[in-house]
């Protein structure tokens, strides 16, 4: 059994990884999903909504998992302001081979960099510019203007690319998935009765 791990931290932000957590649902032979956090505590995230952490992070080995998945951080300054963040996050400043892939959304790469692990590793993310100038520990010369980079097994991605971002992160995994895989609703033309029509699968 593979083991993926959510992050959490005051005001995450739960839609941008949601399609990610889904996808790892639909795999639940071959993948487990857990919540950790630096106190094994309930975290309100961006939309209010509370989720329990399972775990704290002194229960956990993150190199002994398969997936850290990161999501974004409705103000950033508070998890960066708990030393315990980043010292679990800092575990992982090994070879990318023998860490998990790493799958960050949006704002939540400033974790990253604070804990080291963007140092030689090329990303991209939902930051505003004046946040590289007022926190000089982002390698801003590493950061590249795409929806989504892959480098080093660390996944980055802006938030309103969660769909591309959870569709690269699983295929990280070996989990196959469509290129179709949530894509927006059709508008050139209606959709029929019998695409609506729905069944379990033989």
């Amino acid at each position: 059994m593979k083991r993926a791990l959510v992050m959490l931290y005051p005001g995450f932000c739960n839609f941008e990884i949601s399609a990610l957590t889904e996808i790892l649902a639909f795999q639940e032979s071959e993948w487990s999903l857990t919540t950790v956090g630096a106190d094994r505590q309930l975290y309100a995230g961006e939309d209010h909504l509370q989720v329990m952490a399972q775990q704290a992070f002194t229960q956990v080995n993150p190199l002994e998992v398969d997936l850290l998945i990161l999501p974004g951080i409705d103000n950033y300054h508070i998890p960066l302001a708990d030393p315990r963040n980043i010292a679990f996050l800092a575990q992982l400043n090994v070879a990318p081979a023998q860490r998990p892939i790493i799958a960050s959304m949006s704002s939540s790469p400033i974790l990253l960099a604070k804990a080291g692990l963007l140092d030689k590793t090329k990303f991209t993310g939902g930051i505003f510019e004046e946040t590289y100038d007022r926190n000089p520990f982002i390698p801003k010369h590493n950061l590249v203007r795409e929806p989504v980079v892959t480098d080093n097994g660390i996944i980055t991605a802006s938030f309103q690319f969660f769909r591309e971002f959870a569709i690269t992160a699983a295929r990280a995994c070996g989990i196959e998935v469509g290129d179709r895989a949530f894509e927006p609703a059709r508008t050139d033309r209606p959709y029929t009765a019998a695409e609506l029509t729905f069944h379990l699968p033989k």
